[in-house]
């Protein structure tokens, strides 16, 4: 007998009725429990609040180090290097930016040749400077700014409020001192400390020095001796942490109206943070600490008692009596610091004038979330419900081969799932598309079937290009610009390719090699691929003329474009395929690529393209050429543009083309007669070059015009 089904509206209404019975149950159970003291919960509530307090200054400590452990690891792992002034900027203004409590970070570069007789380092005379970035106020969204000191003069980086790494001028601050000469390098790099990291009491910030005192901020630091793989040292990395992200803990509260009072004090009992806005910092002997305008009589109570005696352990819990009103306080040892200890105290009344009205509020409590669970209820159905078609609809999308991505938010961690599954298949299936042809991933997936190693024959049209100089460029230019700029180029030569039906193969240094007619069929492929060429020549002189790349000399890009049937497919190793194109005319087209600079043209296509794509375009048509490791001559063609737009340049290359004719004929004095009216023609000077050396050796009888490529 086969069960009925029960819809999905059915089952969830029957779960939330038996939710609803159970919630009611419960209630009862509660209430029956209600009358025992919450007193013994005092304290644990207490100590809830002291290590809420405690691991949020640990956080704030921990920022600080975490800054210095990452300028140390990069430095170790040489992706910062320590004599790079700019990366090295670059690393220190990425964690102050990262975390707003950082008032600074700092490094202070030297080379350590040993110890004196009393433990100090003994430093090169070279390669001293610091490098400090900082902000330029006390709250986290104030300018970042950079502070240089090298060879005894000072100069700051002026970053506007949200400026980028690079924004702002250098503007020079004077003479300064030696900055290895300071107590932060010197202890840090001290035979006695070994490289541990050395923390700070509440200070003035030290680059603050030379401002008013109600001007100075107050910061808790980290110092620490960074050295390179070999164990020498390179420097000394300093953070420093606003103190005023320490105040921030007195105003936590452990629950709704809260009476508990939270601070920070010394084992003293010297407060370290601020009670209210109007609370002053005083300096009590080498300490700054804090001066309360008004103390309350309970934490007054509390600083000048036993629990702060050193004999107490890590935690420390007792009673006060504050005007016959019993108070409970909490001490809590903060480790790794000065000695430093978070303190709670709370009127014992706050725990026990709930115990009256715990019942009638329970009780409220209880009808509310029983409604709230029916009311939510049904919103999950919706939602549920609404999941559920999306995933139907995103798989559909994937048969439709759609792989755009979609949103995934859903409050059901199930359907989240399932929906990321699809995302992320997705994802990869475009991620894919970077590595691969996306149109080969598309049949791949419609066909469901895995690549296998080889290859069919196809007629293709083959593209190579190359920049010109970039070689020379590179040698002038950072690497990191180098980079983008190739980046930029390498975009603008793809979406042309692409916007004319082609497929990138693959990327060789600032080559491109892209095919036509594979992996989908494109009848008109060498019209296409000459189509792109044109593309490629328009899109990348706007990229040049644009702001992006500005400081940059233009680029002159060289084009070889063959049609030819030859092997495409997945080859390589069994667990590593490319899709590519292997053969002969795979590389006529490289040659012909390298043809260009020969003849001191852009593009050059062989005669099977013309053949196919000629009534579109206007050509010249070039030499006869049997190019290296080839000994049959191919005739080969200048692509001047599309039909209709170049006429500038017709005078000059039907003029070569009879040339070339009279050259073919051995009439080289009538070839040279019609070459020499056209001086600024590239292609014009190299046949005349090579009729005088003809005049000058004559070919042999046999000779048949063809030209002889010796160089790649």
């Amino acid at each position: 007998m086969r069960l009925p089904r029960v819809t999905l509206l059915g089952a969830f209404v029957a779960a939330l009725a038996l939710m609803a019975v159970l919630l009611g149950a419960l209630a009862a159970v509660v209430l029956e429990g209600s009358r025992r003291s919450i007193l013994t919960s005092a304290e644990k509530l207490r100590d809830a609040a002291a290590r809420r307090v405690e691991a949020q200054v640990r956080a704030q400590l921990d920022g600080a180090s975490t800054a210095i452990a990452d300028l140390e690891r990069e430095i170790e792992l040489g992706v910062v290097p320590p004599h790079d002034l700019p990366g090295v900027e670059a690393a220190l203004f990425r964690e102050v930016v990262r975390n707003p409590s950082l008032a600074e970070v700092t490094f202070i570069h030297a080379h350590r040749t040993g110890y004196d007789a009393e433990g100090n380092p003994t430093l090169a005379p070279a390669g001293r400077w610091q490098l400090s970035v900082f902000r330029s106020g006390i709250h986290g969204d104030a300018a970042v700014l950079t502070r240089r000191i090298a060879s005894g003069t000072s100069e700051v980086r002026q970053r506007p409020m949200g400026g980028g790494l690079e924004d702002g001028a250098w503007v020079s601050e004077g003479q300064a001192p030696d900055p290895t000469r300071h107590l932060t390098f010197m202890s840090a790099a001290s035979r006695d400390v070994g490289g541990q990291p050395i923390w700070t009491d509440l200070a003035w910030s030290q680059l603050d020095q030379m401002l008013p005192a109600d001007r100075r901020r107050v910061v808790v630091s980290v110092q620490k001796a960074v050295e390179n793989g070999k164990g020498r040292l390179i420097g000394v990395v300093r953070a420093a942490l606003l103190a005023s992200a320490i105040d921030s803990v007195s105003a936590l509260q452990v629950g709704k109206d809260d009476p508990h009072r939270i601070f920070i004090t010394d084992a003293d009992g010297r407060l370290i943070t601020r009670l209210s806005p109007q609370d002053r910092l005083t300096l009590v002997g080498d300490d700054l600490r804090i001066a309360p305008e008004g103390l309350p009589p309970a934490i007054s109570l509390a600083l000048r008692g036993p629990l702060l005696d050193e004999k107490q352990g890590v935690e420390r819990t007792g009673e006060l009596q504050v005007d016959g009103e019993r108070w409970l306080a909490t001490f809590r040892a903060l480790a790794g610091s000065q000695d430093w200890f978070v303190g709670v105290v709370v009127p014992e009344s706050a725990y026990t004038r709930e115990l009256r009205a715990v019942r009638v509020r329970l009780l409220m409590a209880c009808a509310v979330i029983i409604g709230l669970v029916l009311l939510g209820g049904g919103l999950a159905l919706f939602a549920l419900r609404r999941g559920l078609g999306r995933i139907g609809g995103g798989a559909a999308r994937m048969r439709m081969l759609d792989f755009a991505a979609s949103p995934v938010k859903t409050p059901f961690r199930d359907i989240h799932a399932v929906l990321s599954g699809l995302e992320q298949a997705k994802t990869a299936l475009r991620g894919m598309g970077k590595y691969a042809p996306l149109d080969l991933v598309r049949e791949l997936y419609a066909q469901n079937r895995e690549p296998a190693l080889g290859g069919e024959m196809r007629e293709l049209s083959i593209l190579f290009t190359d920049l010109e100089g970039f070689t020379s460029l590179s040698e002038h230019v950072p690497p990191d610009e180098l980079a983008r700029s190739l980046g930029l180029y390498m975009q603008t030569m793809t979406e042309a390719i692409r916007s004319c039906g082609g497929t990138i193969d693959k990327f060789i240094g600032d080559a491109v090699m892209a095919l036509w007619n594979a992996p989908t069929l494109r009848p008109e492929h060498a019209r296409l691929a000459c189509r792109a060429i044109l593309e490629c020549r328009t899109a990348t002189a706007k990229l040049y003329a644009s702001p992006s790349w500005t400081g940059l000399p233009p680029l002159r890009t060289r084009y070889g474009l063959h049609r030819d049937v030859v092997m495409v497919g997945h080859f390589g190793a069994p667990d590593r395929f490319s899709y590519t194109a292997l053969g002969d005319g795979v590389n006529l087209a490289s040659r012909l690529e390298a043809l260009c600079k020969q003849y001191e043209v852009d593009a050059i296509v062989s005669e099977p393209i013309v053949e196919k794509a000629g009534r579109d375009f206007v050509f010249r048509r070039l030499d006869c050429v049997a190019v290296k490791g080839r000994s049959e001559g191919v005739m080969v063609y200048d692509l001047l543009g599309a039909a209709g737009d170049a006429i500038g340049v017709l005078p000059a290359a039907r003029a070569y083309e009879a040339a070339f004719a009279s050259y073919v004929q051995r009439d080289f004095n009538g070839a040279i007669a019609r070459l020499s009216q056209h001086p600024d023609d590239g292609p014009s000077r190299v046949l005349l070059k090579r009729c005088q050396k003809m005049i000058a050796d004559p070919p042999p009888p046999h000779w048949n015009g063809v030209h002889i490529a010796l160089a790649k």
